[in-house]
Order: C-alpha cells, then structure tokens, then sequence
C-alpha cells in the first residue's frame, strides 16, 4: 500500500512546461549562436586587418630601401609628380595618378645592374588594374639601369612602361593614393617636388605615403547599394558586410563620396569628392570601401646633397 501511494505521487511535465522550456532553450541557443557569430565577425574582420597591414607593410619597407638608397651625388635626381591614366571623358574630369622616380644605388636592383656599383633608375608609380575595375589599381615598382637607351624622366617611355605590365606588382586593389613631399625645414607636405641633376639645391627631406586599398572580403564580395541613388540624394542604404572601421570616402563607379552615419545607413555629405563628378547610380551597383594607411619614407642626410 505504501508502494502505490508513492508512485501515485509522481507526476511528469505538463505539455505548457515542456513548451516553456522549449521556448526557453530557443531563445539560449539563438543567443549562443549570436554571441558565436559576432566573435567570428570580429575575428574575420581582425583576420583581414592583419593581412591589409602586412601588405602595406611590406610595400612601405621597399620603398624606404629604395629610397635610403637615393643617389645623393651631383648627378642625382628626384621626381614626384602625378601622370594621366584616363583624359576627360563624359564630363568627367581626367584622371590622375601620382608617381614618384628618382636615381639610386645600383646595390639595390641586382637583377638592373648585376654589378652593384653602377646606378639604376628606380619609379614608384599606381596603374590602372584592368578595364572592367579601372578605378582600382596597382601599385609598381620600375627599375632600370642608367645606362637605358630611355629615361625614365621621359614622360612617354615612364606611361609606356607602367602600361605594359612590366615592374613588380607592389601592391593591388589600391583605390586612391597620394605621394607628398616635405622640404628640410617644413612642417607640411607637399603634392610634388622636382629635383634636376647638378642642381645647386638639395631634396626633400622626407616622402608621405597614403594608399587607400580595398582588399579581402571587400574586393571579393562587396557591398552592393540596396536601392537606386539619384545626382542629388545625400542618403543611401547599403546591403553586405560592415567594413573593419567607418570608411570616410568610398567609391561608387566613378563617383567619390565623402561619407558619414552608421552602417549601413550612410548619407555623403559630400557628392563628387576628389575631383569627380554626382552622378546617379543604379540599385546593386558596388561600393568600394577602402581602409587607409600612410607611412613616411626619409631620404638619406634628411636630403641634403653630398658631394
């Protein structure tokens, strides 16, 4: 009797508390299942960050080599100027991209002068990747021996060079770039400098490197725009995957936009930035989102020129 008094006492879930608990355990695993995908997120993001600085790195730490290695001599020289990738076209302006050529030690290019006591000429130079990506490019280094039948201060051979795909690929997916200059003395920058062989004066002292790269997840899968944007609309809404940090300039076609607000409800308080034109822009057309990284680059006795 005691025994069966017992067993009538247990009593199982009711189906309410095995829905509840259900209910209860859905909202623990979406939880677990956010909180997992927001550290991979961050993880990929951070992932894709090293690798963008290794790059630059890599490609800041040849041109100080390079430029350690400038021929500081009477016949040294220096250019820093921009050339034209692309005239003006369908009332956009043409387009401009910087590059930098200078006289150095043949030490430094073996494989342009095999004996290393000679001197080479050395270009640092963006151009354009390809047709179907134009607005993305290469960042190349040139090197020929002095002794070239052209210069490299010929403006016609340096394009015609840069356009044939000779040099070693530096850097891809560069969006924008900027070389500067700064003079013994200043504090500031400057967009160019030239320097002629047994001139009186000397370099510059330092050289400013600014590329704005779109690399990774960013040029494999990009943002698309969400839905179509007119000359004049400030606001638009983007559908991909938010950028490692909040871009202030990005790229649609050949528009620059100075952005601002949260991913991914951006507005550009600034249409046609960096010398393009507002243009309108079709639903699912690509946003290139570049991370930016600068690095200077010193010119051996802070530019002076020795003897």
């Amino acid at each position: 009797m005691k025994r069966r008094a017992g067993r009538r006492g247990e009593r199982g879930m009711t189906l309410a508390e095995v829905l509840v608990a259900m209910v209860l355990f859905g909202i623990l695993a979406a939880f677990v299942v956010g909180v997992v995908n927001s550290v991979l997120n961050l993880w990929q993001a951070g992932e894709r960050r090293g690798r963008g600085d290794l790059v630059f790195a890599a490609a800041v730490e040849r041109l100080r080599g390079d430029v350690a290695a400038l021929h500081t001599g009477p016949r040294g020289w220096l250019v820093l100027d921009d050339w034209q990738a692309a005239p003006e076209h369908d009332g956009q302006p043409a387009w401009r991209l910087p590059r930098l050529r200078f006289l150095a030690d043949g030490a430094i290019a073996r494989e342009a002068d095999p004996t290393g006591r000679g001197a080479v000429e050395v270009a640092w130079i963006v151009v354009p990747e390809d047709a179907a990506n134009h607005r993305l490019c290469r960042l190349v280094r040139l090197v020929q021996p002095e002794s070239a039948p052209r210069s490299f201060l010929e403006e016609n051979w340096m394009t015609q060079v840069a356009r044939s795909g000779a040099g070693l690929t530096v850097m891809d997916g560069v969006a924008h770039a900027e070389f500067r200059s700064r003079e013994p003395g200043s504090a500031d920058f400057q967009p160019g400098s030239r320097v002629e062989s047994y001139a009186l004066y000397g370099f510059p002292a330092e050289i400013e490197v600014r590329l704005e790269r779109v690399g990774g997840g960013g040029r494999r899968k990009p943002p698309l725009l969400d839905s179509d944007l007119s000359e004049d609309d400030p606001g638009f809404l983007i559908r991909g995957a938010a950028p490692f940090a909040q871009p202030e300039f990005i790229l649609i076609d050949n528009e620059w936009m100075r952005v601002a607000g949260t991913w991914p409800r951006l507005n550009a308080p600034e249409r046609g930035a960096r010398g393009s034109l507002p243009a309108p822009h079709a639903r699912g057309s690509i946003l290139w989102v570049p991370e930016v990284d600068e690095a200077v680059a010193p010119l051996p006795a802070a530019g002076r020129r020795l003897p």
